[in-house]
């Protein structure tokens, strides 16, 4: 897990003697301004749009001549900590699944409660525990709610993906076509750039859908690789106009090499056999023109279906959907019926958020690994 920030801009102001640039502004304060504003959309996509520019002038040559080095200070993480402490036992010790296990919304409210309860006390035992010296009780109970943050975020992110999976097979057969809820697609019609029967289409969508959670459960890795690539003097990035205005395009080895041993993890599961489409992984070229792109289209995945499974959980339940009787007509009205509704959202969305759509040319979307994102932003873009 990454260390929280908090963590993380500590070690700075301890690693840096104060300076000043030409500016007046203290590089060890530019430094932990990398830590607050780099580590936190690790964790909260919501803060990209502060993390992109900032790391652009980590980057910049400009920063560099003026600070005499690098901005650059790598992720502070779990590991790191406790081996510096020599506290490795912390992760063997038997309460800290308890301590990390991110508690389900139970019902009643007092029974989650208690169960909350019940996590801190566990956590304030382990502090108890393992805390000495420099490992203060402060930075021991940090490092447990890092960990239980990352399986958070893992259990959030993964599990949108492992649901909207398990409509699939709920609601459809790949050997069995239900109409009109057929998910063949053809290129040119409807926008598609795919032609695809039920049964492969089926099939496409499945493994999409089991890439990206693969790809959500090894987020935090990738997002350490991201700033490893982002910031290697060996890759500086060049600025290009990539046909979607000016960007800096650079190689990003460290996350290629990642997301293809993600593929190919994808592929064992489906069986490389059966596998439908391409397995080409864009990053450093013009339709993934540098890891913060990378990383912007990954986490919004979770932001893409939770809509969508939002909806479709409103219908499943009839309680809800009949606590509006001028809704509940309008659903019998329009699409006959709740059940109708659904299966009539997840035909449209599977066919036309994974049909290559999206892009100009095939290289833009099409079936590679990122062009099945592509479509699905597409889809959302048309609603």
């Amino acid at each position: 897990g990454v260390l929280q920030p908090r963590a993380g801009g500590v070690a700075a102001v301890q690693a840096h003697e104060p300076g000043s640039d030409a500016l007046g502004v203290p590089q060890v304060y530019v430094v932990l301004a990398d830590e607050l504003v780099g580590r936190f959309p690790v964790s909260d996509s919501l803060s990209l749009p502060r993390y992109g520019p900032f790391k652009d002038i980590c980057q910049s040559v400009s920063a560099e001549q003026l600070f005499g080095e690098p901005l650059k200070m790598q992720i502070l993480t779990v590991h790191k900590v406790l081996a510096k402490f020599n506290k490795q036992a912390l992760l063997d010790d038997p309460l800290m699944p308890l301590a990390t296990t991110p508690v389900p919304l139970l019902e009643p409210r007092a029974k989650l409660n208690r169960a909350l309860r019940r996590k801190d006390l566990t956590v304030a035992r382990l502090v108890s525990t393992h805390s000495s010296g420099g490992f203060t009780a402060d930075l021991c109970e940090r490092v447990i709610r890092s960990i239980d943050d990352a399986h958070c975020y893992i259990r959030d992110n993964a599990e949108t993906a492992q649901r909207m999976l398990g409509l699939l097979q709920e609601q459809f057969c790949p050997d069995t076509i239900e109409e009109p809820y057929s998910l063949g697609i053809a290129e040119g019609q409807d926008g598609s750039r795919l032609s695809h029967s039920h049964h492969k289409q089926y099939h496409f969508v499945r493994q999409s859908l089991l890439l990206w959670r693969n790809i959500a459960a090894q987020m935090f890795e990738l997002w350490y690789l991201v700033e490893e690539d982002l910031l290697d003097p060996a890759t500086p990035p060049r600025l290009t106009d990539t046909g979607q205005g000016i960007h800096r395009l650079q190689q990003c080895p460290r996350v290629f090499s990642a997301m293809t041993r993600i593929v190919r993890q994808t592929q064992a599961e489906v069986g490389e056999q059966h596998w439908v489409g391409s397995d080409k992984v864009h990053i450093g070229d013009p339709q993934v023109p540098n890891g913060m792109a990378f990383v912007d289209k990954y986490t919004q995945v979770n932001r893409i279906l939770g809509p969508i499974l939002t909806v479709v959980a409103a219908l499943q339940n009839r309680d809800r959907t009949g606590s509006s009787k001028g809704l509940k007509q309008y659903v019998e009205e329009v699409f006959g019926g709740p059940k109708a509704a659904v299966k009539l959202i997840l035909s449209d969305f599977f066919r036309h958020g994974f049909d290559g759509s999206g892009g100009d040319t095939m290289e833009d979307a099409g079936s590679c690994i990122d062009g099945r994102l592509t479509s699905a932003w597409n889809w959302c873009q048309n609603l």
